[in-house]
């Protein structure tokens, strides 16, 4: 692998303004904007960043209660709360095997203390490629 120094960092792939929604959201609400905006990680936010949620969360609701029941009950239920996250500066090489060492789909990206962005698995698989097709020449 290259010098870290010649590594992109996260802050160069990762999607900025990543939609949030509060924790006292419905569920229901929660899961109509992921659709709408064709995204499968939700950050959740009652002013600092408390959780995250994402299309597993929902697809476990799925097997088990009838939709009636746990579409009007908050999205705290379901989020996982303090999310691992990684700081802008952090290279993506880096940031790419955190999400496989910990089989997460994201992280929260934050540049001094706050929240920033969003990095996904497809962020770090676009960024890898870019990283090999540089080196291949």
């Amino acid at each position: 692998m290259s010098q870290d120094r010649d590594v992109p960092r996260v802050r160069d792939s990762m999607t900025r303004n990543p939609e949030t929604v509060p924790a006292d959201c419905s569920i229901g609400v929660a899961l109509g904007r992921m659709r709408t905006a064709g995204i499968r990680n939700l950050l959740v936010r009652d002013g600092p960043l408390v959780g995250i949620v994402s299309s597993r969360d929902f697809a476990r609701l799925a097997g088990g209660e009838s939709r009636g029941q746990w579409l009007e009950e908050p999205v705290s239920r379901i989020m996982t709360e303090d999310p691992v996250t990684v700081d802008a500066e952090m290279p993506v090489t880096d940031a790419a095997r955190l999400l496989l060492e910990t089989r997460i789909d994201a992280l929260p990206v934050r540049e001094a203390g706050e929240v920033v962005g969003i990095f996904t698995t497809a962020d770090a698989l676009e960024a890898l490629l870019v990283l090999i097709e540089r080196q291949a020449g």
